[in-house]
């Protein structure tokens, strides 16, 4: 059998052809199924990608309803500390009130016609000035004007050596004397300046009036005296001695 001559273009198309429609129908059956399936496993991540944004959306939205939640809390607490402070107060200052005056009527048994109802200490500016604030008051049943001297003492430590510092050596030069004069009640103040390197420890209030028999002294211990009114310890303080009715 003779075979026709065919065109050299002839002997490459008809193959070029073949190959075409050959990779043709391969992209059509085998490629065309891996992009439906890839686009498909591409829609399946971007669905589920939104939906780890929609859930990370939500869990922020709640960390933020639990922050203000927290805040709230954290504010209503705050707020009965401070109510409950407040009324911690009243009472205190109420309970210091009905001391005061107990001692004024000699409701509470003591039978002293004056005494140191109350006494603090605060700190100044300087390191070694303090003031001292206390109040006298008198017992009702003498119901008279009561004058006298205040006299101030404190004990320490002074470059390892124990000392007592009299009223002098508290005062300044120029301060006059400290005295006293009333019916019912009186509230005094005084600075007192520490001489360098003394550690006190022990302060005493000595009361001296003519219409007592004996002076009344009470010592009261000196880290004990600041910021009684705060901590709402302030009141009567405990006599050393007292004097004869």
């Amino acid at each position: 059998m003779n075979y026709p001559n065919l065109p050299k273009w002839q002997l490459i198309a008809v193959p070029a052809v073949l190959i075409m429609l050959s990779l043709f129908y391969f992209a059509k059956y085998f490629v065309a199924d891996e992009l439906i399936y890839a686009n498909y496993h591409v829609s399946a991540l971007k669905q589920d990608l939104q939906d780890a944004l929609n859930q990370l959306e939500a869990e922020k939205e709640r960390t933020v309803i639990a922050r203000q939640e927290a805040d709230i809390v954290r504010r209503a607490n705050a707020l009965l500390r401070e109510s409950e402070k407040e009324r911690q107060d009243a009472i205190a200052s109420l309970q210091a009130d009905l001391a005061f005056y107990r001692r004024l009527g000699g409701a509470n048994g003591s039978q002293a016609p004056l005494a140191v109802h109350y006494l603090e200490l605060q700190t100044t500016h300087s390191p070694r000035v303090y003031r001292i604030i206390f109040t006298l008051t008198q017992n009702l049943r003498w119901a008279a004007v009561i004058s006298g001297r205040v006299q101030l003492g404190l004990d320490g430590i002074q470059h390892g050596v124990a000392a007592h510092l009299t009223e002098e050596q508290l005062l300044a030069d120029s301060a006059e004397p400290l005295a006293f004069q009333f019916k019912y009640f009186q509230q005094l103040e005084r600075l007192v300046t520490l001489p360098e390197g003394f550690e006190p420890t022990l302060l005493t209030i000595r009361l001296r009036s003519k219409s007592l028999r004996t002076p009344v002294e009470q010592s009261m211990e000196w880290t004990s005296l600041f910021n009684l009114a705060e901590t709402g310890t302030a009141g009567e303080t405990s006599p050393e001695s007292t004097p004869e009715d």
